[in-house]
């Protein structure tokens, strides 16, 4: 019997995973943020895209992208206030807060920081408050730090034009879609971890063109997608189902309804 499972749990979705497969698009984006951060003065950075295509992975892999070229600080949510926000950048250098003023706290986090080249990533960035969207005009024109913001495309707009970020040096890069070949070697890539190559070779031949028209280039998509194809699978086998123990057309649009990737 196949292990359907033990398939299924390569595409489930967690972008914190170490080996994630950085596409054409990364690449590029990672290409670009080097020659800004090795050529250009401390600035503020805004990584945009669609929900799904890997923003957040971006910035848990970025050490892993980088290597050890550049200090960075990584924020998950932006669910803190200015001053909390500070004091972790403070305590982050092991050094005692002098003061719980705001006024007081940025110059000593600006002093502490100024000499050195730290990167603050902050994912979700399309969250921020308006006071703490004030507080990183603030941090970024004392060239103490380099900010890179990850946040939604359709919500980036608003939190562009707003005249702290507007009128300041700044440069926008947006994370885009899968190519249709890049499927083919990111399914690959993962079912050789589990020594299933032939299922590779079987969904690249007949049914690439399916995956990528239910999930239209977003990778949170597809993984969803193959998740929900291995696991009707398995399914079906502990089910007894002898008709939906192999992959089939019909067998990816039932995962793709599964997934919420087509109405019906």
């Amino acid at each position: 019997m196949q292990n359907y499972k033990e398939i299924a749990k390569l595409f489930e979705e967690n972008s914190k995973e170490i080996d994630f497969f950085q596409n054409s698009n990364i690449s590029s984006i990672a290409k670009d943020l080097k020659t800004v951060f090795d050529n250009d003065v401390k600035q503020l950075l805004f990584l945009i895209g669609e929900p799904g295509v890997g923003k957040s992975a971006f910035l848990n892999n970025f050490e892993n992208i980088f290597g050890e070229s550049y200090k960075y600080i990584k924020f998950d949510m932006p669910f803190f206030e200015p001053v909390d926000f500070v004091k972790t950048l403070i305590d982050k250098r092991g050094v005692e807060v002098e003061s719980y003023s705001l006024e007081k706290l940025v110059k000593q986090v600006t002093q502490l920081y100024k000499e050195d080249n730290y990167i603050i990533l902050i994912d979700e960035a399309q969250l921020l408050t308006k006071e703490m969207i004030e507080l990183i005009r603030i941090l970024a024109d004392s060239k103490s730090f380099w900010f890179l913001l990850a946040m939604h495309k359709h919500e980036s707009k608003k939190i562009l034009d707003e005249p702290q970020f507007a009128s300041r040096p700044h440069k926008v890069l947006e994370l885009g879609k899968l190519k249709k070949e890049e499927y083919k070697e990111y399914i690959y890539n993962e079912l050789l971890k589990v020594k299933k190559p032939h299922f590779a070779e079987e969904l690249s031949k007949k049914y690439l063109s399916m995956l990528y028209k239910f999930s239209d280039g977003n990778f949170r998509d597809l993984k969803k997608l193959l998740f929900y194809l291995f696991f009707l699978l398995q399914h079906a086998q502990e089910q007894n189902k002898p008709k939906y123990q192999k992959l089939s057309k019909c067998l990816v649009t039932m995962a793709a309804i599964e997934g919420g990737l087509i109405d019906v």
